[in-house]
């Protein structure tokens, strides 16, 4: 579907004027050093690589799109280079005008003639603040203050919720490069090496690629910790790498894939048992990526399956069925089994729980409450399996947790995990692929990348 299509597809949808803002790069540190620019993602879905500032007003009474951008100056071409003319931007966008950013104000209201407008926040404060200002409507980027109305969300939830033929495309091409990234930061894993090494040859390859990370780059041997984002361990023979990463085109599509494996050898045998037990899970969940499914009963369902395994090992006791409905199987597993990903590696959830709960409610039991939908599934969309298991020292020395699950959990046991490898303790393993689902069967676009245990086995630390 192209950019026009897309663009005249939103206008047919809505009942009045809606202002859309790509947003800026913002300061890193100080005004002139800025972080990479990255437009919003409803503003990407309808635009090619949007300049930073720009903002779109659709107007369904005369199916027009007048795209607003920052005036041209000499300081600007000294200092980023020249840009194209409106005339030539309107003419390679086919908007039907494009006008100074300058002026919005003034033009917005001359063609609204008193229409009401809607709009949404973005994450650049400044873009939130104007529209904020022109729609008098208390915007804020979070779940409950984002769009003006929730027809403008439900909207464009629509429009992005299910994954054309050109989308899924543009996600096979990241997941080839996702590969190249993991197998890359695989086959240098030694001991001695440092993570922020293999961070950088993860990004290298993105780059090489002419991509960029999705988001930033989790690799560690705490993998322990959900969204590590430090880099400061040096790899010991008998620890488990875990490497969540994924790339990111210039048209915002993206990759999330996890993967874990051993340092200086085969898996122990502890380590082994519990990643073929999050590798059984993951695969049976992969084959529940069906038309009509409820992606809660996916969770479930992996939470069952390493519950069972955890039963054999010992470190649960009970019936597993029991142990899940209880939630004890979240000291082990305490996150959601997946989301849904497209432009936003987390697809769209800045909307929140309105449209990725719709008619449901969040449950407030530890662990399942951070499943972050629970949609029935259709053709067309595309979600992460992740399953893991993981020793959190934190978990397992709660009080509350150890007083809830005294009989339900060896919490000795585990506590035998925390001293794995020397003291170092056993972290975590997740494996995680990216699905689409289609009418007869699930499409999983990272499958290229290894994970069956001995082929990960084989491919460790075997770089010259």
């Amino acid at each position: 579907m192209s950019f026009v299509t897309r663009r005249e597809a939103f206008l047919s949808k809505l009942d009045r004027p809606a202002l859309l803002f790509a947003g800026g790069a913002l300061p890193r540190n100080y005004p002139a050093n800025l972080s990479p620019y990255r437009a919003d993602s409803n503003f990407l879905y309808f635009f090619d690589r949007p300049e930073p500032g720009s903002a779109a007003l659709f107007d369904p009474d005369d199916r027009s799109v007048t795209l607003y951008l920052p005036e041209r100056t000499l300081d600007d071409a000294l200092w980023h280079g020249e840009l194209p003319s409106f005339e030539k931007v309107r003419e390679s966008s086919q908007v039907t005008r494009v006008e100074a950013l300058e002026r919005i104000k003034e033009d917005v209201a001359a063609r609204l003639r008193g229409r009401p407008l809607d709009s949404l926040a973005v994450s650049d404060p400044r873009a939130t603040a104007r529209a904020r200002k022109m729609t008098g409507a208390d915007l804020a980027f979070d779940d409950d203050g984002r769009v003006t109305r929730p027809e403008l969300a439900d909207t464009l939830f629509a429009l992005r919720i299910r994954k054309g033929d050109d989308e899924l495309a543009q996600m096979r091409e990241t997941a080839k490069v996702t590969l190249l990234a993991h197998l890359e930061a695989m086959r240098a894993s030694k001991p001695g090496v440092r993570e922020r090494t293999l961070a950088g040859l993860v990004e290298g390859a993105f780059a090489r690629a002419g991509m960029c990370p999705a988001y930033g780059t989790i690799l560690s041997v705490r993998g322990e910790v959900l969204h590590n984002h430090g880099h400061d361990n040096v790899l010991q023979a008998g620890d488990l790498v875990l490497l969540d990463a994924g790339a990111e085109a210039p048209s915002g599509y993206c990759s999330d894939v996890t993967r874990t494996w051993p340092v200086g050898g085969p898996f122990s045998p502890e380590a082994r048992d519990l990643y073929e037990l999050v590798l059984e899970a993951q695969l049976k969940c992969i084959a529940m990526v069906r038309p009509g499914v409820r992606y809660r009963d996916i969770h479930t369902k992996a939470a069952l399956v390493m519950t069972e395994g955890l039963v054999a090992l010992g470190l649960l006791r009970g019936d597993p069925a029991s142990l899940v409905e209880q939630g004890a199987h979240a000291v082990f597993f305490p996150h959601g089994v997946g989301h849904m990903i497209g432009l936003d590696v987390h697809d769209l959830e800045a909307f929140g729980d309105r449209l990725h709960y719709p008619g449901r409610q969040r449950s407030p039991q530890f662990g399942t409450k951070y499943l972050r939908m629970d949609r029935d599934l259709e053709v067309g969309h595309v979600v992460t399996i992740e399953p893991g298991l993981y020793f959190i020292p934190a978990i397992l020395r709660s009080r509350d947790l150890r007083a809830q699950f005294q009989q339900q959990v060896d919490f000795e046991r585990a506590e035998q995990y925390l001293a794995f490898n020397g003291g170092r303790g056993f972290g975590g393993i997740r494996i995680e692929d990216d699905v689409v689902c289609g009418a007869e069967r699930p499409e999983v676009l990272t499958a290229a990348i290894p994970k069956d245990r001995a082929a990960v086995e084989a491919i460790a630390g075997t770089a010259g």
